[in-house]
């Protein structure tokens, strides 16, 4: 596994960081969530309400910080003395209502804050760890992966006992550029009990080297259309292009075509496998034909053989909803029922089989 790691640190991603001093201030509620509206349509990846929580981070002599927004349970003690378990999100996502009405706490993440997401390696992050020669550098999905990791140290320096979380109920979860972040956190940091990218597409979960433009699929089971034909899938120079190509380390641009890179990106569940982790990956059937679904469908079956294979066929779970990029009421409902079955063991999701298999199952 530790091969694999430095391909993807050398060759993709760029390095992983780690051991700074993490310490935080509670800021108290976010004063902008009780401003009017003034009528404007609101970016949905703004975020705005929650407690205000700055994490303050030192290293190499030097200094950074960045602020999330933390969303609790009205009511405690769903989970007992526990305390909740809490989904640390790189972004607003919209069932936020639902999971804090289960007794999940969520941590939304301005992701800006840690890493500029362009070529220009401006944020927290690289106030730290500035881009350097190619020995030192570190694309933004690593660094938007981090910036989840550093929200865990803060929970393990105090805040579980601050907002009354479960330290070891930890999960992540991002949608489409932050869905590749997702990955490459879960692949990262073992500490994450549950790993949740969504959405993900080229540089995250979909294999470089399935095409699925111009296949039909038939999605009528699940109410979408019977003849569903793919349009164009993201190409790997769309990421190599001064639009994408600061997600990762300059060393990704000699790659020139899919099959010129040696690893699959099945191997980022497989490095977040771990008899007490779980991993929980979304995608959509329509609407999906740049972020290429059927390729992340492909890269779930391939990840599955492996877990399989070790025994921890059930520590890998799927869910293709038909149309959305995001994580939606369906999948919220689905992480809940099956984080309390794999980690709380209640019983209330019996059977695990609608999270093994989707409508592209046996459709080639």
């Amino acid at each position: 596994m530790s091969k694999i790691k430095e391909f993807y640190e050398e060759n993709m991603y760029g390095l992983w960081r780690e051991g700074e001093k993490v310490t935080y201030e509670l800021l108290g509620e976010d004063p902008r969530a009780k401003e009017p509206e003034d009528g404007r349509p609101r970016n949905p990846f703004e975020v705005i309400g929650g407690e205000l929580v700055k994490i303050k981070l030192e290293a190499q002599g030097r200094k950074a910080e960045f602020v999330v927004h933390a969303y609790l349970p009205k009511e405690e003690g769903h989970f007992g003395d526990k305390g909740a378990p809490f989904i640390i999100c790189m972004h607003p996502i919209m069932p936020l209502d639902y999971a804090l009405s289960q007794g999940y706490a969520l941590f939304f993440m301005e992701g800006h804050q840690i890493a500029s997401d362009d070529i220009n390696h401006k944020g927290a992050f690289y106030e730290l760890y500035p881009y350097g020669e190619e020995k030192d550098q570190t694309g933004v999905l690593m660094a938007w992966a981090w910036g989840a990791s550093k929200v865990l140290d803060a929970v393990c320096a105090g805040l579980d006992k601050e907002f009354h979380l479960d330290r070891n109920a930890s999960m992540v979860t991002g949608v489409s550029r932050w869905g590749k972040a997702t990955a490459v956190c879960g692949a990262f940091d073992s500490r994450f009990r549950m790993t949740i990218p969504a959405c993900s597409g080229a540089g995250g979960l979909a294999l470089y080297n399935y095409v699925s433009e111009g296949k039909t699929y038939d999605f009528s089971s699940i109410g979408g259309p019977a003849e569903y034909v793919y349009g164009k899938n993201e190409p790997l120079d769309c990421l190599q292009s001064d639009a994408e190509r600061g997600w990762f380390n300059d060393k990704f641009l000699q790659f020139k075509r899919p099959e010129d890179i040696p690893e699959e990106q099945y191997q980022l569940p497989v490095l977040a496998m771990a008899e007490d982790r779980y991993y929980f990956i979304i995608a959509a059937c329509t609407g999906e034909d740049w972020v290429n679904a059927p390729a992340m469908w492909e890269c779930y079956k391939k990840a599955d053989e492996v877990y399989r294979a070790k025994g921890l066929a059930d520590h890998l779970a799927v869910n293709f909803h038909l149309v959305g990029h995001a994580v939606i009421q369906e999948d919220m409902e689905l992480i809940v029922k099956y984080f309390n079955k794999m980690y709380y063991g209640m019983d209330e999701l019996k059977d695990l089989a609608p999270l093994k298999t989707t409508v592209f199952a046996g459709q080639e």
